[in-house]
């Protein structure tokens, strides 16, 4: 992995998203404390979470498995004054140990699927207050015949990949009330993400071009942005913001 970490350390996000989506997101949690209590799964570098400490005005749990990108979040939280509103924790997403109810918020771009997305949802609402909010990107089918290179790619990288509907259906089953849910727009994958990892890619090339075992995991990343680029149009990030039943 340690190829795959410094592929993505000092990238601005970890993974597809911007600002004008985590902002459209938090505008649907109308009826929240005056300083509410947020956990951040799978933060990365947090981008989106100075978007929420700037959006709440409350504390955020930012929690991530690599030190790394929580230096690179307190850094920039520091840099924008935010620093106080944000409290880095290093655990991984399966070991969580929070009390259950705790929390006003949970948030999760691009992250909660290491759970799987009904595992995920099961934790989440067992951590939510009463009249809780959750907000998770899930990665989606777009369009119901989908070409083989597509499967392909998410049968190895995320099996459990479902169309709109069926995660619409889960949150269902996991009781909670859907509020809404909308799909991340190309720029959220080419402007925010893919661009910066594609010259990141470029520069590690250069410095691992003897390493065949780095230069493994830095194709496997290039072959993402190439299928993404073929075929965005059948495959994305879908935004879903869910209450807690009280």
């Amino acid at each position: 992995m340690e190829y795959f970490y410094e592929l993505y350390t000092g990238l601005p996000r970890g993974g597809p998203g911007d600002n004008m989506s985590t902002r459209k997101a938090f505008s649907y949690m109308v009826d929240l404390p005056v300083k509410p209590l947020i956990l951040d799964i799978g933060c990365g570098p947090g981008m989106q979470t100075i978007e929420l400490a700037k959006l709440s005005r409350g504390s955020i749990i930012a929690l991530d498995n690599y030190q790394p990108f929580l230096d690179e979040l307190m850094n920039n939280a520091k840099r924008e004054g935010f620093q106080k509103n944000i409290i880095p924790k290093l655990q991984s997403m399966h070991e969580m140990d929070f009390e259950e109810e705790m929390f006003d918020v949970i948030w999760s771009e691009g992250a909660l699927y290491f759970l799987g997305f009904k595992k995920g949802l099961n934790k989440c609402y067992r951590l939510l207050k009463p009249g809780g909010y959750l907000a998770v990107t899930e990665a989606v089918y777009l369009k119901p015949e989908v070409p083989q290179p597509v499967i392909d790619f998410w049968k190895s990288d995320y099996p459990d990949i479902k169309n709109i509907s069926s995660n619409i259906e889960l949150i269902k089953q996991t009781d909670f009330d859907l509020l809404s849910h909308f799909t991340l727009p190309d720029s959220s994958w080419i402007k925010e993400y893919y661009t910066p990892l594609e010259k990141r890619i470029k520069i590690l090339r250069e410095k691992y071009v003897d390493n065949k075992k780095a230069l493994s995991v830095f194709d496997v990343s290039q072959k993402e942005i190439d299928d993404y680029k073929k075929y965005s149009n059948y495959f994305g990030y879908e935004f879903f913001v869910m209450k807690k039943n009280k």
